[in-house]
């Protein structure tokens, strides 16, 4: 897989050993760090489709499946316009496998939203569903599930396998439906369960780094329960006999900003409510993370399309 770089924020333009390294490897640096403010959290569908344009432009497909890297997880709704790309250069069936501490699962009708996208991505032509692996947070819980896009699931759609489930019990029930805890499998036997859940040939993957414990990444939101080397063997044990068709790596930690105006204010409000109020120093945060990062451009990289 060749890399990428999509700057949204600061966050990856301070990690200099992450560009070099992408760079070695043939891959390209896009910046729309003045979009940030808008794209951040949530937008409208004209910034989303101004984006679109620009990656066309400074990221144009050349037939060769690309992981890129595009800063703090609240940009992950970006994923839907890079899995664009990726089916339409598949030609065939595409499960997206999504590493995440949150379902993003919402509705979200004026635009998208990072906590909104699975339902877009698990409807676009060509995708047979999203498999979502490492939730630790309660939305999949009984008191928050039904803010969720639950049609996901009548239309098998969606499979949602929770690190652990907030009722502590071994399996998430969602609309009659259940799927056991990754805790409660064990980490082997659930990489079996993984692979029997993806039936199609070729797979995306997304992550967003807030799925791992907090040794191993600093991220904008509550983090899982998830190790570095979990989410590599996950991603490698899927790849076996399968082609990994792109993917995209979020997470990183980044001081926000939301803009100016009614918007920004709003924005602010949100994530006073949904983020943590405690911010990590941003050399330890850009220290921890670019390694992290670094693993996984060589976990991607080593991948055959």
């Amino acid at each position: 897989m060749r890399p990428a770089i999509l700057q949204l924020d600061d966050s990856l333009a301070r990690q200099g050993s992450l560009e070099r390294a992408v760079l070695a490897r043939g891959g390209r640096v896009m910046s729309a760090r003045d979009l940030g403010p808008a794209l951040r959290l949530w937008t409208r569908r004209g910034t989303l489709g101004e984006l679109r344009g620009r990656i066309l432009d400074g990221l144009p497909a050349r037939g060769e499946a690309e992981v890129v890297f595009a800063g703090s997880g609240d940009f992950h709704h970006v994923t839907p316009l890079l899995l664009e790309r990726a089916v339409a250069m598949a030609g065939e069936p595409v499960t997206v496998l999504h590493f995440d501490n949150h379902p993003d699962w919402v509705r979200f009708a004026q635009g998208l939203h990072c906590g909104s996208w699975v339902g877009q991505a698990a409807r676009m032509d060509g995708v047979d569903r999203v498999v979502t692996v490492g939730v630790c947070s309660p939305d999949i819980g009984r008191r928050k599930a039904h803010e969720g896009d639950l049609e996901l699931i009548w239309e098998n759609k969606l499979d949602v396998f929770a690190w652990t489930a907030p009722d502590g019990r071994a399996e998430v029930t969602l609309e009659g439906r259940s799927w056991p805890t990754i805790e409660s499998l064990g980490e082997a036997a659930f990489l079996d369960r993984l692979d029997a859940a993806i039936a199609t040939r070729s797979v995306y993957v997304t992550l967003d780094k807030d799925v791992l414990r907090a040794e191993d990444a600093v991220t904008n939101w509550d983090q899982g329960r998830a190790s570095l080397e979990f989410v590599a063997a996950a991603v490698r044990s899927v790849s076996r006999g399968r082609r990994i068709v792109g993917a995209d790596v979020v997470g990183d930690w980044s001081k926000p900003d939301y803009g100016l105006g009614l918007g920004g204010l709003m924005k602010r409000g949100e994530a006073m409510l949904d983020q943590p109020w405690s911010r990590p120093r941003p050399d330890e945060a850009d220290r921890l993370n670019e390694a992290v990062n670094l693993r996984l451009l060589e976990v991607f990289t080593e991948l055959r399309r």
